[in-house]
This record gives C-alpha cells, sequence and structure tokens, in this order.
C-alpha cells in the first residue's frame, strides 16, 4: 500500500513538471522573433543609404579626392572622322635660276624652313656678274634639283617650296554623316604624335563622289600649322563642329563610372559621405560627358578619385566597412 502511493506521488509530480515546463518554452519562442526584429532595425541603421563611403577629410587630400558642382551650360555638338594629311601640289613653288651660268652655291638645302624673299642659291653668270634666286614664298625645300658647280639656264629648277601652314587633310566623312558636314565647319585637328594639343581647321570641300566599297565620302580641311610641327602622311582625328549644341548637364568623363546596373557618379553629401548616383548620359566631347538624368545643379559630383571611391565601395559591399 506504501509502495502504491509513493508511486501516484511521482506520476503527479512529472505530470506537473511537464506542464509547467510547457509553458515558459511557448513564451521564449513568442519573445524570440522582437529580439531579432530589434536587432534587425538597429543593424540598418548602422550601415546607412546603400553604397555609401566616408572618408575623412585628411583620406580625401590622400586620396585626391575633387568635386565639381554641377551648372548648366552648353557644348558644341561634333561628330567624328578619320583622316591623313596630305602634301598638296597646289601649295608647292619651283624656283628657277632665273640666268644663265654656273651654280656656285646653294644656300638651302633640302628639308629647310625658309621665308619669302630669302637668298637661295647664286649663280656666276658668262658676264661675271652673280645673279641671286630669292624664294617667292615661306615654306619648306621638299626637293633640290641641282648641286654647286652645274652648268644652269634661266629655265633650270633650283628648288621645290611646299607651303607647310595650312596643310591639307583628308577625312573620311561616313555616309551616315554625310548630312551633317558642309564647306566652311570648324574641325578640332588631334595626332598621335600630340595627343595633348589641338590643331585648328576648316572644311574646304566634300567630295560628290562616295566610295562604294568603304561608303565614305573624301572632305578636304585646311589645318593651321604656323610651327610646322605636323608632318606629310600623319593620320590624324577630326572632330567636326556641326553647329548645334549639346545643353543642359556636362561633367568631367572621368566622373562617370561603371556599375551592373549602368553608370552612376559620387555625388558628395556633408563633409565625409559620398553617396552613389545613378545617371543617364547622353554625348561626349572635349572629355565631358552630357548628363541626362541622376544630377541638379548645385550637386558636388566627384570627378577626380571616383575610382577610388568605387573600389571603397565594393569592399563595403564585400564586408570590408566604409569608414576611414
Amino acid at each position: 500500500m506504501k509502495t502504491a502511493l509513493n508511486v501516484l506521488a511521482i506520476t503527479a509530480l512529472l505530470g506537473l513538471a511537464g506542464c509547467g515546463g510547457g509553458e515558459p518554452g511557448a513564451h521564449e519562442e513568442h519573445a524570440a522573433p522582437a529580439a531579432d526584429e530589434h536587432a534587425g532595425h538597429g543593424a540598418e541603421e548602422e550601415a546607412g543609404p546603400a553604397g555609401l563611403v566616408r572618408l575623412s577629410a585628411e583620406a580625401q587630400r590622400g586620396g585626391g579626392i575633387k568635386t565639381e558642382t554641377v551648372k548648366r551650360g552648353s557644348l558644341p555638338e561634333t561628330f567624328q572622322a578619320m583622316g591623313r594629311i596630305m602634301q598638296d601640289a597646289q601649295k608647292q613653288y619651283h624656283v628657277a635660276a632665273g640666268a644663265s651660268g654656273r651654280l656656285e652655291t646653294l644656300s638651302a638645302a633640302l628639308g629647310s624652313a625658309v621665308e619669302a624673299g630669302a637668298v637661295l642659291a647664286a649663280i656666276k653668270t658668262a658676264g661675271g656678274s652673280e645673279a641671286k634666286p630669292a624664294a617667292p614664298h615661306k615654306g619648306i625645300i621638299t626637293a633640290v634639283h641641282a648641286a654647286e658647280g652645274d652648268s644652269v639656264n634661266e629655265m633650270t629648277f633650283l628648288f621645290t617650296i611646299t607651303d607647310m601652314d595650312p596643310l591639307w587633310g583628308v577625312l573620311d566623312i561616313p555616309e551616315r554623316s554625310l548630312a551633317l558636314v558642309k564647306p566652311g565647319q570648324k574641325a578640332e585637328i588631334r595626332t598621335a604624335a600630340y595627343p595633348r594639343e589641338v590643331f585648328k581647321g576648316s572644311i574646304a570641300f566634300v567630295s560628290p563622289e562616295i566610295d562604294t566599297v568603304s561608303r565614305t565620302v573624301k572632305a578636304r580641311v585646311a589645318i593651321e600649322n604656323p610651327a610646322g610641327r605636323l608632318k606629310f602622311g600623319m593620320f590624324l582625328d577630326a572632330a567636326v563642329l556641326t553647329g548645334g549644341y549639346l545643353r543642359g548637364v556636362t561633367l568631367r568623363s572621368d566622373a562617370v563610372q561603371n556599375g551592373p546596373a549602368g553608370p552612376f557618379v559620387f555625388v558628395k553629401t556633408g563633409d565625409d559621405g559620398f553617396s552613389p548616383r545613378p545617371v543617364e548620359t547622353g554625348g561626349e566631347k572635349d572629355g565631358r560627358t552630357e548628363i541626362l538624368k541622376g544630377v541638379s545643379p548645385g550637386d558636388k559630383v566627384v570627378v577626380e578619385g571616383a575610382f577610388l571611391l568605387k573600389s571603397e565601395m565594393m569592399k563595403g559591399q564585400l564586408g570590408g566597412g566604409h569608414d576611414h
């Protein structure tokens, strides 16, 4: 009897323990989401806007970060054409002896630059007098047709002078751009030899014939060459000004970065924040890109050091953090 009472007591206690243990367990299950929700909210506040990069003033100076305030303006509209500098036969001047006798001296050599009126040679005539042929025009000696000691007459050619300023360039205008080009338009000329310099030119003639293979039209451009640095045969890249303009907002092209979702720029927020801003781009000219959407006048956009900020942003996306 005593044994049966003990068994019943133990069974009752186990039942009470089972009922009491269930309730705290259920309470904890409901409380856990509240804790997680609070933790998630705190993490979101700490991260801040997506992609935001923070750099101290010292880090900005060290990284060469520079900004430009967005303004509205306009840039001349252009189209590009490739070509080559040609030697123009119409710009050559032949120097004749002008007298009969013996060629005593030549004062200019092949490749020499001469001015109009410069003495080029001296001829000893049969009568003992001296005749001095002079340059009829400035230019470069591109051919020497006689040597000292030669017998010459009035019609003997001694030199060929080629005027190097302006030079003629021949551009290949794509058929799709033909409607944009016309004589008198200005052109900005660049070459591989002088990549940082722009030479001024103007369209002088557009051929009436199209090349049936390349589908291009030849256009002649007169190129200013006062220092004589441009040479025959040089390849050139011409930006022909159409007379139209890119209007609105433009930024230095280095400011525009490419990302998986498309182009974007970094806009400075406060003293140390840089936020990526998606943009829609238009035309490009002289190292500046037209921005159709994404920034507004007054925004401070990073124009130097944007690649550094992009690297920092990518580190942050991989879990490395943004703050420096």
